[in-house]
């Protein structure tokens, strides 16, 4: 972080340990994966002329920022807006998590872009972000995606322009949506005008009741379009097809039900069944490619 005062205590010894950190820049978007060796306390006066997004993959950690104190765990992510005054995290040894630059011009053009008028007042951003369902869930996977290719060879497809450049579009109007700001309701209303009616109601069909045994062309039908139409408005507005829409969808339920279930009661087997995945080891890959950990440690808490 670009700080006008820094203070760093790094506990027990006297400097700061990284295990880790590998990182790419996508324009705009800096993003990276860090990990503290030894438990860590940061403190400085603001956090710079950017945007700050922390987001944990293990463990949790405390902050301060804008006079709301935060404890912030894998389902949650810090906002921390420039010109915010003084910022305080302290984070336990071993914590890990993903951190993410955003430069705020560039926010603020994507902002008016996709609002459709001038931005008139710099939009207010609230500092947690919840990423347990909705956009915050969508966004936090899509962060999950750009890190596993961070892992991969040095040759990964963010270092090429033609991958970095929308994908940093994508991250940043992902934030947007994912965030609550002064903004929001500008912002949701004119996305929401801007997708094809026959998308609207396959999302509310699909988010009323995922279990229902739903093919593409039962939801066509349902949509007033043809199967072919459905697939490619879903393509080009979702990002995906209608039927892996779906399927993330019932991951998304099957992951809090596991998260509110009692380990000596449930099992991952039952759950996974009750919403259409029939298959245990295919659940259970596809559960940890999206949330990062497999089923049974979420049971089990």
């Amino acid at each position: 972080m670009l700080v006008n005062s820094l203070t760093i205590e790094s506990m027990p010894q006297d400097e700061v340990t990284v295990s880790t950190y590998r990182f790419a820049d996508l324009g705009p978007v800096h993003i990276g994966e860090v990990t503290f060796q030894d438990e860590l306390r940061l403190e400085c006066e603001d956090v710079g002329t950017d945007f700050y997004v922390q987001l944990p993959i293990s463990g949790r950690f405390e902050s301060r920022h804008r006079g709301v104190d935060m404890l912030v765990s894998r389902t949650s992510l810090a906002v921390y807006q420039p010109g915010g005054g003084s910022f305080f995290s302290r984070w336990p040894a071993d914590y890990r998590a993903l951190c993410i630059r955003i430069d705020a011009p560039a926010l603020e053009t994507a902002m008016a872009r996709l609002i459709g008028d001038r931005v008139l007042n710099r939009a207010s951003f609230d500092p947690i972000i919840d990423t347990a369902d909705g956009y915050g869930r969508g966004w936090a996977d899509l962060l999950y995606s750009v890190n596993r290719q961070l892992a991969t060879a040095p040759d990964n497809l963010l270092t090429q322009p033609l991958v970095a450049a929308p994908l940093a579009e994508s991250v940043i109007n992902g934030f947007l949506l994912a965030a609550t700001h002064s903004h929001t309701g500008a912002l949701v209303t004119s996305v929401a005008a801007a997708r094809p009616a026959a998308i609207r109601t396959a999302i509310d069909v699909i988010e009323a009741d995922p279990r229902a045994p739903l093919t593409l062309s039962v939801l066509a039908e349902l949509c007033g379009v043809n199967a072919r139409t459905l697939q490619k408005a879903s393509q080009q507005h979702l990002g995906m097809s209608p039927m892996q829409y779906l399927r993330d969808v019932r991951l998304r339920r099957a992951h809090e039900e596991l998260r509110a279930a009692d380990p000596y009661v449930a099992s991952v087997a039952s759950v996974a069944r009750r919403w259409g995945f029939a298959h245990p080891g295919r659940f259970a890959a596809a559960y940890e490619a999206k949330f990062g950990q497999k089923p049974l440690r979420t049971l089990r808490g």
